[in-house]
């Protein structure tokens, strides 16, 4: 894969060559540089000055021909405006990632696209092995500016591995004064995901005290080598949320027996349920969560705590927006619970469902009665059509052999008249507790994964979700799983259109059980198709946070 010197080159990688000029082109150019990482040079028509050339770099071999790249030939070049060429926007340049050998570098040519035509080799081209002497080409963007923190990213084009220094600089009457210095070396999923660099190149810097207002506008985040200033991101945010999720559950326990669960209940013969005490005392947390991930469940029914109701009461209006949590919709629940939910202000809510067939739903819902089910969900659309404050409502679709032909189906209708905000599709992580008859039934081949793939592709990505599959074995079977931690997120597969814009992830995720145990752990980007790894930092149990925030700020 080749990646632009300048990004701008990249949004414009895919122009086709322009249309035939009314005189035959003539052309001039010159490859000058031509090394195992990078390639740069130049080319104009003679015959047409303004007219931009097409160009693609082409590695040949006895196979045929690989084409490395294709692009523009219009960056602008103070040399060649020096040397009286045109006005000197003809120029081309271009990274090779990975880096070619010394054999495949002497081979690689540059032509107009279309042409037969090649670029000459300069008389002093110059051929480093190393990259030595390629400008650094730095990106980078200030994603996160509070009274407590910035945040961003920092990376070279020009050497993917390379750490880079960052200064937090605070303009005033007296000039620049540097708040912080760092290194942007923290791991990134975004950026892994959209291949910038390694995606190790993030950075969070935290103030020992609070700024201003005043000072807030005027801290800005550079380049330590080159003085560049990071451009603010386009949504750029203004508060100070260091943790990502809180995976909370208020029981341990589950009023079904799915047996695809993630959680092994055989030696759960009995409901505890988190105390109010214990529910405050997470509530200290809730300024520093980003809306939507303070979740009241994480692995059981969070609905058979007896004071569910009264606990979403006990949240403060202004922070209900951080709520959210899942529910099978599978025991019968009070009308009050459901006028509660409609003015409640809660985030979103999960309804996890998995067929409309009864016989289906049942089977895959070990415990449930559709009836019950559908009573409740009459209710929550009622109460959630009419409501004040009603949660977005997200349904969660677990796919099997039994259920996947009518999951197109079953997104259609949820999207079109159930209110549905989002629809998640699900595979199985396969833990070792779920039984090999259900994983011979009900597992899923390539084929069927294929063109289950396949029709969700037509749904906007934003809307529709496929949560990716772990790894199969050779003969498509499930591997084991590789994670210990049955909260651990599932991996986004390539069917999601578009990736989300680079950005620091929050620093901290933070699971909480019943009796108050916490753990605050950081996720740190797998390979390609990898679940994130979890590395635990703290484990401790959250009433002996005396100061919530101090404790972040400490980490």
């Amino acid at each position: 894969m080749l990646l632009d010197l300048v990004r701008r080159t990249a949004r414009r990688a895919a122009a086709a060559a322009p249309a035939e000029p009314a005189r035959p082109p003539h052309y001039q150019g010159f490859i000058d540089e031509r090394s195992t990482h990078h390639l740069r040079g130049w080319v104009r028509d003679l015959s047409d000055p303004s007219r931009r050339i097409a160009c693609e770099i082409v590695l040949p071999s006895d196979a045929g021909e690989t084409i490395l790249f294709s692009g523009v030939a219009d960056e602008a070049s103070e040399v060649l405006a020096a040397l009286g060429v045109g006005v000197g926007a003809y120029a081309l340049s271009a990274l090779f990632d990975p880096p070619l050998s010394e054999e495949q570098r002497d081979r690689v040519f540059v032509r107009p696209v279309g042409e037969a035509w090649r670029l000459e080799l300069a008389r002093g081209l110059l051929t480093q092995k190393s990259g030595e002497g390629i400008a650094r080409r730095i990106i980078g963007h200030l994603d996160e500016r509070s009274a407590r923190h910035v945040a961003g990213w920092l990376h070279d084009e020009a050497d993917r591995e390379a750490r880079l220094e960052y200064e937090v600089v605070l303009d005033g009457p007296d000039g620049a004064k540097v708040l912080d210095t760092g290194v942007a070396d923290q791991p990134s999923l975004a950026l892994a995901q959209l291949g910038i660099g390694d995606g190790r190149h993030a950075f969070t810097a935290v103030f020992p005290r609070a700024l201003s207002a005043d000072d807030i506008a005027r801290v800005s985040v550079r380049a330590a080598a080159t003085g560049q200033t990071l451009p603010p991101a386009p949504e750029l945010r203004t508060v100070f949320e260091p943790i990502g999720h809180v995976a909370m559950d208020i029981v341990n326990n589950c009023n079904l027996r799915c047996p695809f669960c993630v959680y092994d209940y055989a030696d759960v013969h009995r409901t505890n349920v988190m105390t109010e005490a214990t529910f405050d005392a997470t509530l200290r947390l809730l300024p520093y969560v980003t809306d939507g991930n303070f979740w009241l469940s994480c692995l059981h029914e969070a609905t058979l705590h007896p004071q569910f109701e009264r606990f979403i009461a006990r949240v403060p209006a202004e922070w209900r927006r951080k709520l959210m949590f899942t529910t099978n919709l599978a025991k019968r629940m009070t009308d009050s619970y459901f006028r509660l939910l409609a003015e409640s202000g809660v985030d979103h809510v999960n309804v996890s469902l998995e067929s409309f067939d009864p016989a289906i739903y049942e089977r895959l819902r070990k415990g449930a009665r559709h009836r019950i089910f559908q009573e409740n969900w009459d209710k929550l659309l009622a109460a959630v059509a009419a409501g004040s404050a009603p949660p977005r409502l997200r349904y969660n679709l677990m796919a099997y052999r039994s259920n996947y032909r009518e999951i197109p189906a079953m997104i259609d209708a949820l999207l079109a008249g159930k209110r549905a905000h989002q629809v998640e599709v699900r595979d199985t992580f396969p833990e070792p507790h779920i039984p090999q008859s259900f994983r011979d039934a009900e597992f899923m081949d390539a084929t069927e994964w294929t063109w289950l793939e396949d029709e969700l592709a037509r749904y906007p990505a934003d809307r529709v979700i496929l949560l990716g599959r772990p790894p199969r074995a050779a003969d498509g079977s499930a591997a084991p799983s590789k994670t210990d931690d049955p909260a651990e997120p599932y991996v986004v597969t390539a069917r999601v259109k578009g990736t989300p814009p680079p950005g620091v992830p929050r620093p901290f995720g933070l699971r909480i059980e019943w009796d108050g145990t916490l753990f605050v752990y950081g996720e740190q980007p797998g390979g390609p198709g990898e679940t994130p790894r979890h590395e635990h930092f703290v484990i401790t149990n959250i009433h002996r946070l005396r100061d919530p925030l101090g404790f972040l700020m400490a980490l």
